[in-house]
């Protein structure tokens, strides 16, 4: 079982619901799961459309390096992940 799947286990239990999951690895590569659109793209800024929330990545040199139906990764110098 991945990091992931057993920090989700853990907040279930308590009661939480997680609709997305986000990681930043080191400020290079940011991983998202739970996207349900992509609303902008750009090399210093990216928004996605999360099931309740908007998440907003802001940086450098952005690059989508992977994107599905639901998940992403993307390669830069991620200075700011954010949710509103």
């Amino acid at each position: 079982m991945s990091m992931l799947d057993e920090i989700e286990k853990f907040m279930l239990s308590t009661g939480t619901s997680i609709n997305y999951r986000i990681v930043n690895l080191g400020g290079k590569s940011v991983y998202i799961e739970g996207i349900k659109s992509v609303l902008n793209f750009g090399v210093d800024e990216m928004t996605f459309q999360l099931k309740n929330k908007v998440l907003e990545i802001s940086g450098a040199n952005l690059v989508i390096k992977y994107l599905d139906k639901s998940s992403c990764v993307i390669n830069g110098e991620i200075n700011s992940v954010v949710t509103k």
